[in-house]
């Protein structure tokens, strides 16, 4: 999520988040089987209630190779981001 979130940045995510509908365009903290803990946006919700999400970068995993994951697999909404200071 650089640089919108730089290396070495805090995020606040409320897993009580998961109780409401996931939405496109919002920032939720992922547990992906295959590439651990990630921070991406909601792209699309499909008809399946499946989640597929994107990064913000150009080096970001991309929407087809990170796959769709479950509701389960979503920690929670990104909240607020702490950077840290230089």
């Amino acid at each position: 999520m650089f640089p919108r979130i730089p290396q070495h940045s805090y995020v606040l995510a409320s897993h009580w988040y998961n109780f409401n509908k996931i939405k496109v365009n919002q920032t939720v903290l992922i547990k992906h089987p295959q590439y651990g803990l990630l921070i991406k946006n909601v792209a699309v919700v499909d008809k399946n209630n499946l989640i597929w999400c994107k990064g913000e970068n150009s080096s970001s995993i991309t929407v087809e190779k990170l796959g769709p994951v479950s509701k389960q697999q979503i920690i929670g909404k990104v909240l607020k981001i702490f950077i840290k200071p230089n």
